[in-house]
């Protein structure tokens, strides 16, 4: 155990709260490193006590499982549960996190990931290339792996790609060495009490480095130009943008180009890149390529990792064409903005599933989209599909081919009334999966399911 991590857990009160994948890593490596502590764990589901045969842990479960939070030194919470539930409940000065631990002992050796969208794609393209470059390289974050599991693997050479969201960067005292921010948009207003608090988490990942960082960000993001006009800490900014020629990396109308540390330009082919459609990505490819740039990668080292990578399953991906239907999984859109990148990205589409779980975010970009570019069917489902089916009428959108359906079979049922041989059908939500399911994941793979069996 580093000792950055021991210095702090050391004769410490200690609830864990929250038992899911990272509080139950949280449990396991505390146990590891402190055998005779007793271990204090908080979580509403009251079953939690019979997966753990421990005699040195209290159990706290149920609907009063947060009353208790005041009587600890040291609160390691995780990311699922809102810190405004916490106000008035505890010292919010003892709040902590995996992410904030693992940072206090490793920021030098991170490379943060942030954005609303592209975070998993850019955080699995930038392992992808370093390792691809013979470069010692890790996942952690959001993408799967609690960064807390990755210790016994870490030396000094080790560079560990991390995928950060808003919610793990709450607490964080200490950002990475070198952070990206992709993208700003409204999301998670469920978790938030306002936009701001979501973007002022958002932001933690470049107001928490050290003098000396690196900070790779999206400069065509109005949201991020804001938040970078606020006083920071010195350090290296490397700019990315399709519209300035005097970013750190570029788009030229054919190729991306990228400036090193010493002033050198690289010219990056889109034919050099593989699987990755879209601008939405195209931007995400820039921040890639500057933040391996950066690592020292050579170019052509570069070139044949963007040549190699494999996209992750549900953003965009095509599932296969049965029944004469082409179908396309893009579950991972849960706000309007990834949708209509989909849109663009797409030549062709026929019909587009939409809805989900409700957050109340803004839906008139996406209502114009289909205004200006109609499409022959749209499917509507879950509570955000009944909000937006009803908001559409204001557009003129649908003229007779909107559909509101309970669940995705009876999507399904409409695919097979409507389309026709060569016909394109898009699952791209822009909502999130609640609800119906129990994550985007789970939804794409019913989809993709429901697709084969036409």
């Amino acid at each position: 155990m580093p000792s950055e991590i021991k210095s702090i857990l050391r004769e410490k009160q200690i609830l864990i709260l929250g038992f899911g994948k990272e509080g139950q890593s949280t449990y396991r490596h505390l146990r590891k490193w402190f055998p005779e502590m007793h271990l204090y764990i908080s979580d509403r589901n009251h079953k939690i006590n019979l997966e753990v045969a421990d005699d040195s842990v209290t159990f706290y479960t149920g609907e009063t499982y947060l009353d208790s939070c005041m009587d600890f030194d040291l609160i390691i919470k995780s990311p699922g549960i809102p810190y405004e539930m916490l106000e008035g409940k505890c010292n919010t000065s003892s709040i902590s996190s995996q992410t904030d631990l693992f940072l206090r002992a490793y920021a030098k050796q991170v490379i943060g990931v942030t954005g609303t969208k592209g975070k998993s794609t850019t955080t699995s393209l930038i392992h992808h290339i370093l390792n691809a470059a013979g470069h010692k390289a890790l996942l952690a974050g959001n993408i799967g792996v609690p960064p807390l599991d990755l210790v016994g693997q870490i030396d000094e050479n080790t560079e560990v790609v991390f995928e950060m969201s808003s919610h793990q960067l709450e607490q964080i005292s200490l950002a990475p060495q070198i952070a990206v921010i992709l993208n700003v948009f409204p999301e998670h207003l469920d978790h938030y009490k306002d936009f701001t608090a979501y973007k002022m988490a958002k932001f933690n990942i470049s107001r928490n480095q050290p003098d000396g960082g690196v900070l790779v960000y999206n400069q065509d993001d109005k949201i991020i130009g804001e938040l970078l006009n606020k006083p920071h800490t010195e350090k290296k900014l490397l700019p990315y943008s399709l519209q300035n020629r005097e970013a750190s990396a570029y788009f030229d109308g054919n190729d991306i180009l990228c400036r090193d540390g010493l002033g050198n330009i690289f010219s990056f082919s889109l034919s050099e890149v593989n699987d990755l459609p879209g601008t939405h990505n195209m931007m995400n490819t820039m921040a890639a390529i500057l933040v391996c740039l950066e690592k020292g990668i050579l170019k052509d080292d570069i070139v044949a990792g963007l040549g190699t990578y494999k996209r992750l399953e549900h953003r965009l991906e095509y599932a296969g064409k049965f029944g004469g239907v082409h179908f396309y999984d893009d579950s991972i859109a849960t706000i309007p903005e990834a949708c209509i990148e989909a849109l663009k990205t797409l030549d062709k589409v026929d019909l587009l599933i939409l809805g989900g779980y409700d957050r109340h975010l803004d839906y008139s970009s996406l209502y114009n989209r289909l205004q200006e570019f109609p499409l022959p069917f749209v499917v509507f489902m879950g509570d955000a599909g009944q909000r937006m089916y009803k908001e559409c009428q204001d557009y003129d959108i649908g003229s007779g081919n909107a559909f509101l359906v309970e669940d995705m079979e009876r999507a399904f049922s409409i695919i097979k009334d409507q389309l026709d041989e060569g016909d394109v059908c898009l699952l791209s939500p822009a909502a999130a999966s609640y609800g119906m399911f129990r994550n985007f994941e789970e939804r794409g793979e019913l989809f993709k399911k429901m697709a084969a069996d036409q």
